[in-house]
Protein backbone atom coordinates (compact mmCIF):
# COMPACT_ATOMS: atom_id res chain seq x y z
CA UNK A 1 0.00 0.00 0.00
CA UNK A 2 2.56 2.37 1.09
CA UNK A 3 4.57 1.48 -2.14
CA UNK A 4 1.41 2.50 -4.38
CA UNK A 5 0.76 5.69 -2.66
CA UNK A 6 4.33 6.96 -2.99
CA UNK A 7 4.50 6.06 -7.03
CA UNK A 8 0.67 7.71 -7.42
CA UNK A 9 2.70 10.81 -5.32
CA UNK A 10 5.91 10.76 -7.48
CA UNK A 11 3.73 10.29 -10.67
CA UNK A 12 1.46 14.08 -9.58
CA UNK A 13 4.65 15.72 -9.00
CA UNK A 14 5.98 14.51 -12.41
CA UNK A 15 2.60 15.72 -14.31
CA UNK A 16 2.75 19.12 -12.49
CA UNK A 17 6.48 19.38 -12.85
CA UNK A 18 6.36 18.92 -16.98
CA UNK A 19 3.50 21.42 -17.22
CA UNK A 20 6.25 24.10 -15.83
CA UNK A 21 9.46 22.70 -17.37
CA UNK A 22 10.88 21.49 -21.02
CA UNK A 23 12.38 18.22 -21.27
CA UNK A 24 16.21 18.94 -21.91
CA UNK A 25 19.01 16.86 -23.21
CA UNK A 26 22.48 16.09 -21.33
CA UNK A 27 23.93 15.85 -24.87
CA UNK A 28 22.49 19.53 -25.62
CA UNK A 29 24.99 19.82 -28.76
CA UNK A 30 23.52 16.93 -30.56
CA UNK A 31 19.96 18.44 -30.54
CA UNK A 32 20.51 22.16 -31.96
CA UNK A 33 17.33 23.07 -33.52
CA UNK A 34 15.77 22.43 -30.06
CA UNK A 35 18.62 24.40 -28.27
CA UNK A 36 18.81 27.40 -30.38
CA UNK A 37 16.95 28.31 -32.86
CA UNK A 38 19.98 30.76 -34.31
CA UNK A 39 21.92 26.84 -34.59
CA UNK A 40 19.35 26.15 -37.17
CA UNK A 41 22.05 25.92 -40.49
CA UNK A 42 24.93 26.93 -38.67
CA UNK A 43 27.06 23.32 -39.96
CA UNK A 44 29.51 22.85 -42.78
CA UNK A 45 27.23 20.36 -45.13
CA UNK A 46 23.59 21.66 -46.37
CA UNK A 47 21.28 19.41 -44.73
CA UNK A 48 21.56 18.05 -41.49
CA UNK A 49 19.58 15.20 -39.79
CA UNK A 50 19.52 15.09 -35.99
CA UNK A 51 17.71 11.79 -33.56
CA UNK A 52 17.81 11.94 -29.88
CA UNK A 53 16.53 9.44 -27.56
CA UNK A 54 16.83 10.03 -23.46
CA UNK A 55 15.55 7.90 -20.49
CA UNK A 56 15.19 9.96 -17.45
CA UNK A 57 15.88 7.15 -15.26
CA UNK A 58 16.42 3.80 -16.58
CA UNK A 59 15.60 1.56 -13.73
CA UNK A 60 12.00 2.91 -13.57
CA UNK A 61 9.58 3.95 -16.39
CA UNK A 62 9.25 7.74 -15.51
CA UNK A 63 10.44 9.83 -18.53
CA UNK A 64 11.07 8.73 -22.06
CA UNK A 65 12.01 11.59 -24.66
CA UNK A 66 12.45 11.12 -28.84
CA UNK A 67 13.39 13.32 -30.88
CA UNK A 68 14.01 14.30 -34.61
CA UNK A 69 15.14 17.29 -36.68
CA UNK A 70 15.91 18.52 -40.16
CA UNK A 71 17.94 21.73 -40.36
CA UNK A 72 19.56 23.71 -43.85
CA UNK A 73 21.44 26.09 -44.93
CA UNK A 74 20.32 28.25 -47.96
CA UNK A 75 21.97 30.75 -50.64
CA UNK A 76 25.27 30.46 -49.24
CA UNK A 77 27.20 31.61 -52.42
CA UNK A 78 24.49 33.70 -53.19
CA UNK A 79 24.56 36.11 -49.93
CA UNK A 80 28.19 35.75 -50.82
CA UNK A 81 29.02 33.53 -47.50
CA UNK A 82 26.17 34.79 -44.95
CA UNK A 83 23.44 32.22 -45.49
CA UNK A 84 19.80 31.92 -44.04
CA UNK A 85 18.87 28.68 -42.11
CA UNK A 86 15.60 26.90 -41.48
CA UNK A 87 14.60 23.53 -40.49
CA UNK A 88 12.09 21.73 -38.31
CA UNK A 89 12.06 20.03 -35.82
CA UNK A 90 9.79 16.88 -33.58
CA UNK A 91 9.83 16.18 -29.94
CA UNK A 92 7.75 13.27 -28.42
CA UNK A 93 8.25 13.21 -24.54
CA UNK A 94 6.06 10.39 -22.37
CA UNK A 95 5.61 9.65 -18.66
CA UNK A 96 5.22 5.65 -17.61
CA UNK A 97 3.19 3.79 -20.13
CA UNK A 98 1.56 7.07 -21.75
CA UNK A 99 -0.63 8.65 -19.16
CA UNK A 100 1.32 11.80 -19.62
CA UNK A 101 2.22 12.55 -23.43
CA UNK A 102 3.98 15.72 -24.18
CA UNK A 103 4.36 16.71 -28.56
CA UNK A 104 5.72 19.55 -30.24
CA UNK A 105 6.39 20.42 -33.58
CA UNK A 106 8.73 23.49 -34.26
CA UNK A 107 10.40 25.27 -37.44
CA UNK A 108 12.89 27.96 -36.58
CA UNK A 109 14.64 30.26 -39.40
CA UNK A 110 17.75 31.78 -39.20
CA UNK A 111 20.21 34.64 -40.64
CA UNK A 112 23.85 34.25 -40.53
CA UNK A 113 26.58 37.32 -41.47
CA UNK A 114 30.13 36.27 -42.17
CA UNK A 115 32.55 38.81 -40.08
CA UNK A 116 36.16 38.68 -40.09
CA UNK A 117 38.87 37.31 -42.64
CA UNK A 118 40.23 34.56 -43.89
CA UNK A 119 42.47 33.51 -40.90
CA UNK A 120 39.85 34.70 -37.95
CA UNK A 121 36.29 33.99 -39.15
CA UNK A 122 33.42 35.17 -36.92
CA UNK A 123 30.06 34.49 -37.78
CA UNK A 124 26.95 36.02 -35.92
CA UNK A 125 23.28 34.71 -36.35
CA UNK A 126 20.16 35.63 -35.42
CA UNK A 127 16.96 33.06 -35.25
CA UNK A 128 13.10 32.67 -34.56
CA UNK A 129 11.47 30.03 -34.02
CA UNK A 130 7.83 28.87 -33.85
CA UNK A 131 6.29 25.70 -32.15
CA UNK A 132 3.10 23.94 -31.87
CA UNK A 133 2.59 21.84 -28.83
CA UNK A 134 -0.05 19.08 -27.77
CA UNK A 135 -0.05 17.66 -24.11
CA UNK A 136 -2.04 15.14 -23.27
CA UNK A 137 -3.26 13.27 -19.71
CA UNK A 138 -5.38 9.77 -18.94
CA UNK A 139 -5.96 9.44 -15.51
CA UNK A 140 -8.14 7.06 -15.89
CA UNK A 141 -5.86 4.27 -15.12
CA UNK A 142 -5.16 6.05 -11.30
CA UNK A 143 -6.46 4.67 -8.54
CA UNK A 144 -8.72 7.43 -5.75
CA UNK A 145 -8.82 7.06 -2.81
CA UNK A 146 -12.64 6.14 -3.08
CA UNK A 147 -11.55 2.88 -3.77
CA UNK A 148 -10.13 2.61 0.05
CA UNK A 149 -12.92 3.86 1.29
CA UNK A 150 -16.32 3.62 -0.63
CA UNK A 151 -15.02 0.29 -2.62
CA UNK A 152 -15.37 2.37 -5.96
CA UNK A 153 -12.72 4.16 -8.20
CA UNK A 154 -14.45 7.51 -8.72
CA UNK A 155 -12.65 10.17 -9.35
CA UNK A 156 -13.37 12.82 -6.70
CA UNK A 157 -12.73 15.85 -9.44
CA UNK A 158 -14.45 15.43 -13.03
CA UNK A 159 -11.15 15.52 -15.58
CA UNK A 160 -13.09 14.15 -18.20
CA UNK A 161 -13.87 17.40 -20.09
CA UNK A 162 -10.15 18.42 -20.28
CA UNK A 163 -7.39 15.66 -21.02
CA UNK A 164 -5.72 17.39 -23.68
CA UNK A 165 -4.31 20.74 -24.62
CA UNK A 166 -3.24 22.71 -27.57
CA UNK A 167 -0.43 25.69 -27.74
CA UNK A 168 1.00 27.96 -30.20
CA UNK A 169 4.67 29.55 -28.75
CA UNK A 170 7.39 31.32 -30.32
CA UNK A 171 11.14 31.86 -29.22
CA UNK A 172 14.28 33.73 -30.12
CA UNK A 173 17.52 33.36 -30.23
CA UNK A 174 20.64 35.19 -30.98
CA UNK A 175 24.55 33.43 -31.15
CA UNK A 176 28.17 34.30 -32.32
CA UNK A 177 30.89 31.51 -33.36
CA UNK A 178 34.60 32.22 -33.87
CA UNK A 179 37.06 30.06 -36.01
CA UNK A 180 40.92 31.04 -35.46
CA UNK A 181 42.63 29.38 -38.46
CA UNK A 182 41.12 26.58 -38.56
CA UNK A 183 42.21 25.27 -35.06
CA UNK A 184 40.07 26.62 -31.87
CA UNK A 185 37.09 28.09 -31.94
CA UNK A 186 34.51 29.67 -29.78
CA UNK A 187 31.03 29.94 -29.40
CA UNK A 188 28.53 31.38 -27.14
CA UNK A 189 24.98 31.60 -27.95
CA UNK A 190 21.42 32.92 -26.12
CA UNK A 191 18.17 31.61 -26.57
CA UNK A 192 14.18 33.05 -25.36
CA UNK A 193 11.86 30.48 -25.55
CA UNK A 194 7.80 30.48 -24.29
CA UNK A 195 7.81 34.06 -25.31
CA UNK A 196 4.08 33.92 -25.41
CA UNK A 197 4.05 32.50 -22.03
CA UNK A 198 0.61 30.13 -23.39
CA UNK A 199 -1.65 28.68 -21.08
CA UNK A 200 -1.06 25.19 -20.20
CA UNK A 201 -3.61 24.41 -17.34
CA UNK A 202 -6.07 21.33 -18.61
CA UNK A 203 -8.74 22.91 -17.41
CA UNK A 204 -10.84 25.00 -20.04
CA UNK A 205 -11.37 27.79 -17.12
CA UNK A 206 -8.16 27.61 -15.26
CA UNK A 207 -5.29 29.51 -16.08
CA UNK A 208 -1.67 28.02 -15.86
CA UNK A 209 1.11 29.91 -17.58
CA UNK A 210 4.07 28.49 -18.92
CA UNK A 211 7.06 30.08 -17.78
CA UNK A 212 9.64 31.45 -19.98
CA UNK A 213 12.67 29.56 -20.36
CA UNK A 214 16.36 31.67 -21.10
CA UNK A 215 19.14 29.58 -21.98
CA UNK A 216 23.03 30.55 -22.45
CA UNK A 217 25.11 28.21 -23.62
CA UNK A 218 29.36 28.18 -24.57
CA UNK A 219 32.07 25.89 -25.74
CA UNK A 220 35.52 26.25 -27.49
CA UNK A 221 38.35 24.05 -28.99
CA UNK A 222 41.73 24.59 -28.25
CA UNK A 223 43.99 22.34 -30.39
CA UNK A 224 47.04 21.29 -28.50
CA UNK A 225 50.20 20.82 -30.06
CA UNK A 226 50.73 17.75 -32.77
CA UNK A 227 47.30 18.53 -33.57
CA UNK A 228 46.09 15.27 -32.83
CA UNK A 229 44.18 16.48 -29.18
CA UNK A 230 42.50 19.19 -28.61
CA UNK A 231 40.07 20.11 -25.04
CA UNK A 232 36.71 21.02 -25.66
CA UNK A 233 34.83 22.61 -22.61
CA UNK A 234 31.39 23.07 -22.44
CA UNK A 235 28.65 25.03 -20.43
CA UNK A 236 24.87 25.38 -20.37
CA UNK A 237 23.04 27.48 -18.19
CA UNK A 238 18.72 27.23 -18.28
CA UNK A 239 16.74 29.18 -16.24
CA UNK A 240 12.76 28.13 -16.18
CA UNK A 241 10.39 29.73 -13.84
CA UNK A 242 11.43 28.37 -10.31
CA UNK A 243 13.70 25.74 -12.29
CA UNK A 244 17.34 26.28 -12.62
CA UNK A 245 20.24 24.14 -13.89
CA UNK A 246 23.96 24.15 -14.73
CA UNK A 247 25.87 21.99 -16.64
CA UNK A 248 29.82 22.68 -17.13
CA UNK A 249 32.34 20.25 -18.56
CA UNK A 250 34.71 19.49 -21.16
CA UNK A 251 35.61 16.76 -23.47
CA UNK A 252 38.85 15.57 -25.06
CA UNK A 253 38.66 14.80 -28.67
CA UNK A 254 41.18 12.54 -30.49
CA UNK A 255 41.86 13.12 -34.28
CA UNK A 256 42.10 9.61 -35.71
CA UNK A 257 42.00 10.44 -39.59
CA UNK A 258 42.17 13.67 -40.91
CA UNK A 259 41.36 12.83 -44.39
CA UNK A 260 38.22 10.94 -43.45
CA UNK A 261 37.82 13.26 -40.35
CA UNK A 262 37.68 10.22 -38.24
CA UNK A 263 37.49 11.73 -34.70
CA UNK A 264 36.80 9.98 -31.11
CA UNK A 265 35.69 11.99 -28.31
CA UNK A 266 35.23 11.42 -24.14
CA UNK A 267 34.34 13.72 -21.72
CA UNK A 268 32.26 14.58 -18.46
CA UNK A 269 30.23 17.05 -17.03
CA UNK A 270 28.61 18.51 -13.85
CA UNK A 271 25.05 19.17 -13.89
CA UNK A 272 23.95 21.81 -10.59
CA UNK A 273 20.20 21.67 -10.25
CA UNK A 274 17.63 24.41 -8.51
CA UNK A 275 13.82 24.03 -8.09
CA UNK A 276 11.12 26.31 -5.96
CA UNK A 277 12.72 26.87 -2.90
CA UNK A 278 15.37 24.43 -2.95
CA UNK A 279 18.89 26.30 -3.86
CA UNK A 280 21.66 24.81 -6.27
CA UNK A 281 22.65 21.39 -5.63
CA UNK A 282 24.34 18.52 -6.93
CA UNK A 283 22.15 16.49 -9.47
CA UNK A 284 24.27 14.41 -11.74
CA UNK A 285 27.47 13.41 -13.25
CA UNK A 286 27.71 12.71 -16.78
CA UNK A 287 29.83 10.41 -18.71
CA UNK A 288 29.81 10.90 -22.23
CA UNK A 289 31.46 9.35 -25.48
CA UNK A 290 31.26 10.39 -29.16
CA UNK A 291 32.46 9.31 -32.30
CA UNK A 292 32.33 11.32 -35.40
CA UNK A 293 33.48 9.48 -39.14
CA UNK A 294 33.25 12.06 -42.35
CA UNK A 295 29.18 12.87 -42.16
CA UNK A 296 28.30 11.30 -39.44
CA UNK A 297 28.38 12.52 -35.56
CA UNK A 298 27.00 9.51 -32.78
CA UNK A 299 27.25 10.13 -29.08
CA UNK A 300 26.07 8.46 -25.96
CA UNK A 301 26.10 9.53 -22.28
CA UNK A 302 24.89 8.17 -18.91
CA UNK A 303 23.37 10.35 -16.52
CA UNK A 304 24.57 9.26 -12.53
CA UNK A 305 22.93 10.64 -9.76
CA UNK A 306 24.36 12.19 -7.20
CA UNK A 307 21.44 14.05 -5.79
CA UNK A 308 19.32 12.36 -2.66
CA UNK A 309 17.51 10.48 -5.36
CA UNK A 310 20.80 8.39 -5.58
CA UNK A 311 19.32 6.43 -1.87
CA UNK A 312 16.66 4.86 -4.17
CA UNK A 313 17.71 2.00 -5.99
CA UNK A 314 15.21 2.78 -9.58
CA UNK A 315 16.65 6.09 -9.42
CA UNK A 316 20.70 5.32 -10.47
CA UNK A 317 20.81 7.44 -13.72
CA UNK A 318 19.85 7.26 -17.25
CA UNK A 319 20.91 6.46 -20.82
CA UNK A 320 21.32 9.19 -23.76
CA UNK A 321 21.78 8.56 -27.43
CA UNK A 322 22.13 11.13 -30.57
CA UNK A 323 22.51 10.40 -34.02
CA UNK A 324 22.94 13.29 -36.58
CA UNK A 325 24.34 12.94 -40.04
CA UNK A 326 24.92 15.42 -42.86
CA UNK A 327 24.74 15.33 -46.76
CA UNK A 328 26.23 17.94 -48.87
CA UNK A 329 23.80 18.79 -51.69
CA UNK A 330 25.23 21.96 -53.57
CA UNK A 331 29.55 22.24 -54.06
CA UNK A 332 30.22 26.05 -52.16
CA UNK A 333 33.19 27.95 -52.33
CA UNK A 334 32.36 28.80 -48.79
CA UNK A 335 32.63 25.77 -46.77
CA UNK A 336 34.28 27.89 -43.53
CA UNK A 337 33.20 25.73 -40.45
CA UNK A 338 35.86 23.33 -40.35
CA UNK A 339 35.50 23.43 -36.55
CA UNK A 340 31.84 24.74 -36.62
CA UNK A 341 30.17 24.59 -33.41
CA UNK A 342 30.25 21.15 -32.31
CA UNK A 343 30.52 21.90 -28.52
Amino acid sequence: MKKLIAYLVFGFILASNVNAQDFHFSQYWGSPVNLNPALSGLFDDNVRFAANYRNQWFQQATFTTYAVSVDANLWRNKLNGNFIGTGLGFYYDTESTGEFKNMGISLPISYTQKLGNNRKKHFLSLGIVGSYYSKQINLQNLIFGNLFEINSNTDPIDFGAYNSKMIFDVGAGLNYFANFENKHALNVGFAATHLAQPNVSFNGNGDDRLFRKFTAHASGKLQLKGNIVSIMPTLLFQKQGPHTELVFGSYVQFLLNTRSYTAFYVGGQYRLSAYEQKSFGSDAFILGARFEYEALDVGFAYDITVSDLRNAATFMGGPELYVIYTIRTQKSRYREFVNCPKF
